[in-house]
């Protein structure tokens, strides 16, 4: 459902503008801003005034009556042939227009030819004053006056909100009336004219200002409307949020609980053993590395939704990107009897290189994941946007496997949801790829396409801006995967952590890779370590209060330690923006051991 355009007055003036142009806003009413005020306003004509013709007609009888029968004028009969013709017409014309046909976008054109026909009744109401004027007669010129200066007035007032109608109705009158009067011998017949043209303006100043008010009411009535549904519908998005959330944290209550259940199984265990077997500690791993996932993944999740997500749009290859893909998937997809066919490309798109990345690393691992024989193919299409008619080329993974029955095509994208994995087993990913891959697409300004069907493959698709190529930059390191067990050098390594645990974890993992390491609780414990460390790790709170940034700032300056990388739990986007900020990298606990590998490597000296 789309809302309305925000109503404002049409009325309105800026407070820039000259005497002219505030007199003609002041007095000439152009058509709303919000088209659905002209149209609520010209169905409310057809409706309010179906009537008026009949009502008039009474009125009009007893004004040429009253004459005839006082001065036998037969003027008054020409005159009432010609009223009662025109109300009647006016009778006819409002009963066969259907004011449910006037839609919003003609709706100004129709409201000001319905309210442009109030000039013929107005013209002939002028006619009264020239076809049966008692000359002559002051009682009867003051009766003549009064009917019908009192008549327009009250039609100009009925008329309000209709400007243009009650405009076209009351100057004629006003002016055909005055001119007769003042055209009359006597003085006293001249000074009733000037009053009919100041009971004119004062007319038409007052129901404009009765029009304002009554257009302002229908736009605040809109824009109200327009704000309860624009609430309603968050309200129900919130509902929704919530339901989703919920639905999220039961599953990953789940799928957090149960790695968390097998590690604390393996580390009890440790206690009647002497020494623990390789499959155990195998197991172990495994559950560490179930539980950085799931955290890993509603991390993200919790970036995207936030908005947080750090997003870099540049020039990018896509032929480089597809080569890295063929190095982590082609033996994956040989394992499994697939065939996987990567088609180069000369593509260069604007995207972020490692959302991107991510996005076709999770759609190809999905495909083989799901195609139990035959092949997977990737490739990319020049096309043009539809939107915006800009080039542009379509990116497609493209499977033979089970695909996806038509009712479940939208829910693959939400959180933890599995087609064929009611019961959560983690062997089978934790749902969390194609809701990632959706978010992800969408903050590069994309969105996934799918088409599918059960028993013949999917097709997943995502459409990115064509850009001008990149300058020669090697991709292939921003894009390539940390290599697993990765050797370096041995440094010099500075742990500054207030939890024991943590430092002592840290002291066995990377002195088991051959590193020298000194662990500290706070700047005081650092600073009485002698030399100068390779590295710093430090967490971004520590004890007390104190800010591991800080600190590791303050160690720094004072030449304690060549390179810094802060390590923290903390997922708030503002830290984020602060350690960047600082110069720093930043990894988020759980440390993964090739993220801290890639730290150790950029901190060997030379």
């Amino acid at each position: 459902m789309s809302s309305s355009p925000t109503p404002s007055p049409s009325s309105e003036t800026p407070p820039s503008a000259s005497p002219w142009q505030r007199l003609r806003g002041y007095w000439v009413e152009a058509p709303n801003p919000n088209p659905l005020v002209d149209q609520s306003l010209a169905r409310a004509y057809i409706v309010d005034t179906r009537d008026t013709p009949l009502s008039a007609a009474v009125t009009a009888a007893v004004f040429w009556v009253l004459f005839l029968v006082l001065t036998g004028d037969r003027g008054t009969l020409v005159w009432a042939v010609l009223v009662h013709a025109m109300q009647w017409n006016m009778h006819r014309h409002l009963h066969r227009v259907d004011p449910d046909a006037i839609d919003a976008a003609s709706a100004a054109r129709t409201r000001r030819q319905l309210e442009l026909r109030m000039l013929f009744p107005g013209l002939v109401w002028a006619l009264a004053p020239w076809l049966f004027f008692p000359h002559g007669d002051l009682a009867y010129i003051l009766l003549m006056y009064f009917f019908v200066s009192g008549t327009t007035g009250v039609i100009i007032a009925a008329l309000a909100q209709w400007w243009l109608a009650a405009v076209c109705f009351g100057v004629p009158v006003f002016l055909s009336l005055a001119l007769r009067l003042v055209l009359e011998p006597g003085s006293v017949p001249v000074i009733m004219g000037c009053l009919a043209v100041s009971q004119l303006l004062a007319s038409l100043h007052y129901a404009r200002k009765q029009n304002r008010l009554i257009v302002r009411s229908i736009e605040n009535g809109f824009e109200n409307a327009r704000l309860a549904d624009a609430l309603s519908r968050q309200l129900d998005h919130v509902a929704r949020m919530a339901a989703q959330r919920a639905r999220i944290f039961a599953a990953a209550n789940h799928d957090l609980r149960q790695p968390m259940h097998a590690l604390a199984i393996f580390v009890d265990a440790l206690d009647t053993r002497s020494a623990p077997s390789a499959d155990n500690l195998r197991f172990m791993r495994d559950s560490v590395d179930a539980l950085r996932g799931s955290i890993d993944a509603l991390l993200d999740i919790a970036q995207l939704d936030g908005g947080a997500a750090p997003v870099r749009l540049e020039p990018l290859r896509l032929d480089a990107l597809f080569r890295s893909l063929d190095g982590r998937f082609a033996a994956l997809a040989e394992a499994k009897g697939l065939a996987l066919r990567i088609r180069p490309t000369e593509a260069v798109v604007r995207a972020d290189a490692r959302m991107l990345a991510r996005v076709l690393g999770n759609l190809v691992d999905n495909a083989i994941k799901y195609t139990p024989v035959g092949t997977v193919f990737v490739l990319a299409r020049r096309m043009q946007r539809p939107a915006n008619g800009m080039p542009a080329w379509r990116i497609e993974v493209r499977d033979s496997g089970v695909g996806i029955e038509a009712q479940h095509r939208e829910q693959v994208f939400e959180e933890f949801f599995q087609v064929d994995n009611p019961g959560r087993d983690r062997s089978r990913g934790l749902g969390l790829g194609l809701s990632l891959v959706a978010g992800m697409a969408q903050v590069m300004g994309s969105r996934i396409e799918v088409r599918s069907a059960p028993g013949r493959g999917s097709t997943f698709s995502l459409v990115l801006e064509e850009a001008a190529a990149p300058p020669a930059v090697p991709e292939a390191e921003a894009l390539a995967e940390p290599a697993a067990g990765r050797t370096t050098a041995a440094i010099r390594i500075l742990v500054l952590d207030d939890e024991q645990p943590v430092r002592e974890a840290m002291r066995s993992l990377l002195g088991g890779w051959g590193h020298e390491v000194a662990l500290a609780a706070n700047p005081r414990e650092a600073l009485q370590h002698g030399g100068v460390f390779d590295l710093m790790l430090s967490d971004l709170r520590l004890g007390s209060g104190l800010s591991g940034l800080a600190a590791a700032q303050a160690l720094q300056a004072v030449g304690k330690a060549r390179n810094v990388v802060i390590l923290t739990g903390e997922t708030a986007h503002a830290n984020r923006v602060e350690v960047e900020r600082a110069g720093y990298a930043l990894i988020y606990k759980p440390a993964d051991a090739r993220a801290l590998q890639d730290a150790i490597a950029a901190s060997r000296p030379g």
